[in-house]
């Protein structure tokens, strides 16, 4: 006999938890320089609070690590640079961003508004992920003060209803084929 286990309802299908819209106090793990883009790619994992190690965990489940976004660097963008730069300078007490090394960020923290995209799966249905909208301070996340609120992004392109082709061919003359 098989008992029900308590925690029935709360469990995921796919067997992992997945990321709620809020604020997060966020650990940077690797940053990879992008210069084709003017951007760096930071990977970041959850530092504090249920969701702490939630990257690494589901690492370690599907071999790999989705826990990841851009910053852009180009002149239309160094508003938002400057934004993340100065969030992890605020968050971690006697640092400094080293202009010539970007590998300074790595375990640094910083405070990250997660919202949700959302995507076209390859099988048509409407799917969500999360994304990091904006930046703030650890301090900023714990002390609740999120100064930017997370949203959902719809989908840049609208699903195309597809026509699928005839799998025989199509006489498109008048004549009747009998």
């Amino acid at each position: 006999m098989i008992n029900k286990p308590t925690n029935w309802d709360e469990i995921k299908e796919n067997g992992s938890r997945k990321l709620e819209m809020g604020g997060y106090v966020a650990i940077i793990r690797k940053v990879t320089d992008l210069p084709e883009n003017s951007c760096f790619e930071v990977e970041y994992d959850i530092a504090e609070g249920d969701f702490k190690g939630i990257a690494i965990t589901q690492y370690e489940m599907w071999g790999n690590w989705n826990f990841k976004f851009r910053v852009y660097y180009s002149e239309k963008t160094l508003w938002r640079f400057k934004k993340f730069i100065t969030r992890v300078e605020a968050t971690n007490p006697n640092f400094t961003f080293d202009w010539k090394n970007l590998n300074c960020l790595v375990n640094k923290g910083i405070g990250l508004i997660i919202g949700m995209r959302q995507y076209y799966g390859r099988d048509g249905s409407l799917k969500e992920a999360p994304e990091v909208q904006d930046f703030c301070t650890a301090t900023d996340v714990r002390s609740g003060n999120i100064p930017t609120q997370p949203k959902i992004t719809p989908p840049k392109k609208v699903q195309a209803y597809q026509e699928s082709t005839p799998a025989y061919a199509v006489d498109t003359s008048d004549e009747l084929p009998f």
